[in-house]
């Protein structure tokens, strides 16, 4: 018996093997994706860029059946680019270049421009190695950029019926949405020789209130530090039954002079952002977190462990007194679930070994309130700016410029698509970060080729909204059902600002709604708007506007609005916040814009 017990684990341990050894890439990849969440051996996918714009796949997939893997438009079938590999029972391998026109079975397509490199069948698993050209100029193919695209995944228990008879998968179909072309993967672990200091800190079984939206502003002690110290890398700690209730967090560090106060603040959390504690802020926090560094920004859907460049790192400076940790929470109770208690929080790693540049965070956002952030219902494709001018990178970037090396965008549900350009001498450069397929569950940094930014640049932020399917409007603001806007650019070296932004003059907005009055858009009030009085009015206007059906009228006149090259309210903030540049300007309009050169075209032509 005891025999046959031996015998037994030891079949077990060797399948355990096995099964892991299958698991792993065949060869380094740059990055990979586990495609199910629950079950991390399921589906696995690896990919590096190539030469010659060319990207390489492999893909494991616990089946002896066919594997899908596309590229959607929308997360849907129709529209779709897959490929289909298999091994059929004689131990040949085929794959299939096909697209989706609609839910059913895809169309092989007429020309195959997938390569199978190499593929294999073994202990349950199916996997293949195959890569493509980026920019196929094939009308069944779609392009891989550098943007968030959704990926399709699918497997089936059988092979084929012949070469096009796929099996239906059933429940064996996932969506993942993904950027493929990131330039640095920053979930790249660090050694633990480099890390020489780790500062844990989570809310202790905190009671998330059963209401939509619910900011906590939470303190954790630093101890006092004896060098100065590089932040390199992060976790953000959650429970799984907290997944569906973080939204998002801001994390900061704190610079207060008042050891005794410290004391008082350690592990204090109260509520902040709408309906919060505003006495508590002021009172508690005030002179002790006014001078905050941002060390990141992290939202649903980005990476839960990440690193920055092996080159700059944030700066902790050294200190015989104790520090504070200042984070905000964003958490979203849709459902009004009563009684969850949340542990969530984050995991410092920092090194002594100083890299070469200090790392800074510079945001640049629209204004999140109802005036500055305001979209009609049944409107598709509203677009909001916010500009950073010349004048504020010419006063406050360093001589030698700074380097842009990550970004990460940021709105809410009705938020569709975000661009930031670059414009240098009145000339539009480049799209610093684009992407026009923008998933709210999604939102991960995005890495570029590091990109200098130089003294007099300017920067524009564009996001694009849609409510069609809504029929109120939809208001700038913290709640998950209002709207942001906004991007965290990481780059080096850091500097004293923090950040820049701009929106329509108060002028201005008193003249757009005194005129949607006159032209019977919108019912009337007692009284008109004035430059002085509109912000003072917020609330009565976005009580008025809540009874306002939609309107073909309604929408076009919002959407040339904001359109409109009028004169805009600009700031450059600094660290301090208590000073900075404040003025008027007028939009921003490029001599020259940016034209994406179309690489199809030119092949045609070639």
């Amino acid at each position: 018996m005891f025999f046959r017990i031996i015998v037994l684990l030891y079949c077990l341990l060797n399948f355990v093997q096995s099964v892991i050894v299958q698991t792993q890439p065949t060869e380094d990849y740059k990055f990979n994706l586990n495609v199910d969440e629950k079950d991390e051996l399921q589906y696995k996918l690896y990919w590096k860029i190539l030469r010659n714009d060319e990207i390489q796949f492999e893909l494991h997939c616990r089946t002896t059946g066919w594997v899908g893997f596309g590229i959607s438009p929308n997360g849907g079938m129709s529209g779709s680019d897959i490929m289909i590999g298999w091994i059929d029972s004689d131990g040949n391998a085929h794959l299939k270049d096909t697209h989706a026109i609609s839910k059913s079975a895809p169309l092989v397509d007429d020309v195959q421009n997938w390569e199978l490199l190499d593929a294999s069948e073994n202990e349950g698993y199916t996997i293949l190695k195959v890569k493509r050209k980026l920019r196929t100029c094939d009308n069944d193919d779609i392009e891989i950029r550098m943007e968030t695209q959704r990926l399709i995944f699918a497997w089936s228990d059988s092979d084929p019926e012949g070469e096009h008879g796929w099996t239906y998968h059933f429940g064996n179909r996932r969506i993942k949405s993904v950027v493929l072309l990131n330039f640095l993967d920053e979930t790249n672990l660090i050694s633990d020789s480099e890390i020489s200091h780790v500062f844990e800190s989570r809310i202790d079984n905190h009671l998330i209130p059963n209401k939509d939206t619910y900011y906590l502003c939470q303190t954790f002690a630093l101890p006092p530090i004896e060098t100065d110290l590089h932040l390199v890398a992060y976790d953000i700690l959650m429970d799984k039954s907290s997944i569906e209730f973080l939204h998002h967090l801001t994390a900061y560090v704190c610079e207060p002079e008042d050891v005794e106060q410290i004391k008082k603040l350690s592990n204090i959390g109260y509520e902040c952002g709408p309906g919060g504690d505003e006495d508590t802020k002021n009172s508690i926090l005030k002179d002790v977190c006014d001078v905050k560094t941002l060390m990141f920004a992290w939202a649903v859907g980005g990476k839960t462990n990440a690193s920055f460049p092996d080159n700059t790192g944030l700066r902790i400076p050294k200190s015989d007194r104790p520090g504070l940790l200042f984070v905000d929470f964003h958490f979203d109770n849709s459902r009004l679930i009563k009684g969850h208690r949340d542990n969530s929080g984050l995991r410092l790693k920092l090194t002594k070994k100083l890299r070469k540049y200090d790392l800074g965070v510079l945001a640049i956002p629209a204004p999140t309130n109802p005036l500055d952030i305001t979209i009609p219902p049944k409107t598709d494709l509203l677009k909001i700016s916010s500009i950073c001018y010349p004048l504020c990178t010419e006063e406050y970037f360093p001589e030698e410029g700074i380097t842009v090396f990550a970004g990460n965008f940021h709105t809410h549900l009705t938020g569709q698509a975000l661009r930031t350009h670059l414009i240098r001498d009145g000339k539009e450069v480049k799209y610093l970060f684009d992407d026009p397929h923008y998933d709210f569950n999604y939102q991960s940094n995005i890495y570029i080729q590091p990109t200098l930014l130089k003294k007099g640049d300017a920067m524009v932020l564009d996001c694009f909204y849609s409510t069609k399917n809504k029929n109120t409007f939809t208001f700038g603001g913290y709640g998950t059902k209002e709207e942001m806007c906004g991007v965290f650019m990481y780059y080096y070296p850091r500097m004293d600002m923090i950040g820049c932004a701009s929106k329509k003059t108060d002028r201005d907005l008193a003249e757009f709604y005194n005129l949607l009055i006159e032209d019977s858009i919108i019912p009337p009030l007692k009284t008109k708007f004035t430059e002085k009085t509109i912000r003072n009015r917020t609330m009565e206007l976005v009580e008025h506007l809540k009874n306002v059906l939609p309107s073909k009228k309604l929408s076009e006149r919002y959407i040339k609005y904001f359109e409109n090259e009028s004169k805009q309210s600009a700031s450059c903030a600094i660290k301090t916040r208590n000073t900075g540049l404040f003025f008027e300007k007028d939009s921003l309009k490029p001599k020259e814009h940016f034209v994406k050169k179309d690489y199809c075209e030119n092949e045609s032509r070639n």
